[in-house]
């Protein structure tokens, strides 16, 4: 079946046909590198004015592909680190990239029913999918050559019009349903701050079983009482600061020797915190102690503690600063318009996401020169607090 492999004529690779127009195979990166070179090379201009490579391999992205622009290019050198620490040991994988060509390639079906595919030593493929992938395996080799030595897996398709590449490239990341983030944060085990909110929910008593791992939102009739997405930015900002709430849910740069320490400090104080304001942080319906913003400022009133190095003051510092939250009238009330969201026409209180509005609760919660800071805080006899 199929046309008889020279060697002479190009790169041979080794895998199965599917049928006449698809293969899947490996090839090692250096050959990947050959065969499918750095798509951000035909963005270069100068490179692409003196190559008719590149200038070929552009007008073949510009009709199947996005430029590399915005998020997929802040991608890469993060999925390079990535490809780096597979090198490395890591535990991990990385989906096949799927290479186009319009030109049809000879391929060899053997007895075992394995197949071989030739692309031309002067045939340039273009990746309809996994072009981020491609651009960080060229990245990490310019950081570490030893990942040229990498097996990376292919699909090649190939004798197929531009219509049928541009068709495929939509339905590849158009059609398939990509996990929520809190869903995404929940299965991750790599990212440390993942890491500690995972230690946290099992290490506080009033967190076990009550961090939704799935949802973006929690719904009214759920029984948790965070997102695990909300419970990681306050840990964030516990580890980091109020600024922390600018990661997102993007990873963050910890020094594994100190994670023992946030560990242990954050269970400290978020038992303090549940001890404290346990109540308002379960009435999610009239209370703002577990919104996201809200959770997030009030673990960045806990940041300080990871300064304490005597485990004995540092635990009497987190129970002396969250009796404090006693003090704080919790409820959705226009007390907290311009602090933690917004009054609608109907005086109802909109509350704002954590990036937007985290830092104007951290400083109604910690700053008491803050016009805010009284506002959130009635009148309330020392007795009652106690």
């Amino acid at each position: 079946m199929g046309t008889k492999m020279n060697p002479t004529n190009g790169h041979i690779i080794v895998g199965s046909c599917l049928d006449g127009h698809r293969f899947i195979g490996r090839v090692m990166a250096s050959q990947l590198f050959q065969i499918a070179p750095d798509p951000r090379d035909s963005e270069n201009k100068k490179k692409l004015d003196t190559s008719v490579e590149l200038q070929g391999m552009l007008s073949v992205r510009e009709e199947v592909q996005r430029m590399f622009e915005g998020a997929k290019k802040k991608n890469v050198p993060a999925y390079a680190e990535y490809i780096i620490s597979l090198k490395n040991g890591a535990d991990g994988i990385t989906p096949p990239i799927t290479l186009y060509s319009e030109q049809a390639l000879d391929f060899e079906e053997h007895e075992d029913n394995s197949c071989s595919i030739q692309v031309p030593w002067d045939q340039k493929l273009v990746a309809i999918d996994g072009e981020t992938q491609l651009a960080a395996r060229h990245e990490a080799a310019n950081i570490d050559e030893a990942t040229k030595k990498l097996w990376v897996p292919v699909y090649i398709c190939h004798g197929l019009d531009k219509g049928w590449a541009r068709q495929s490239f939509h339905d590849l990341n158009t059609l398939g349903v990509r996990p929520n983030q809190a869903l995404s944060l929940g299965m991750d085990a790599r990212d440390p701050l993942t890491q500690v909110t995972r230690h946290l929910e099992r290490n506080v008593p009033f967190l076990r079983n009550h961090v939704n791992k799935v949802r973006r939102q929690l719904r009214s009739t759920d029984a948790h009482i965070v997102t695990i997405t909300t419970l990681r930015n306050a840990c964030v900002t516990f580890a980091k600061g109020i600024n922390g709430v600018q990661y997102g849910s993007r990873p963050v740069p910890i020094d594994p020797e100190l994670l023992p320490k946030i560990e242990k400090a954050a269970v400290e104080w978020f038992t303090a915190v549940s001890e404290a304001i346990g109540p308002a942080l379960e009435d999610r319906t009239n209370k703002l102690a577990s919104a996201p913003a809200v959770f997030a400022a009030v673990g960045a009133l806990g940041s300080p503690l990871l300064q304490i190095e005597d485990d004995e003051l540092r635990l009497m510092r987190a129970k002396e600063l969250a009796f404090e939250l006693k003090s704080i009238d919790w409820t959705r009330h226009a007390r907290w318009a311009g602090i933690a969201g917004k009054l609608s026409p109907k005086n109802v209180l909109s509350v704002g996401g954590a990036k937007e509005t985290a830092y104007a609760v951290y400083s109604a919660l910690a700053d008491d020169t803050n016009t805010a800071y009284k506002a959130i805080r009635p009148a309330v006899a020392v007795s009652e607090l106690l």
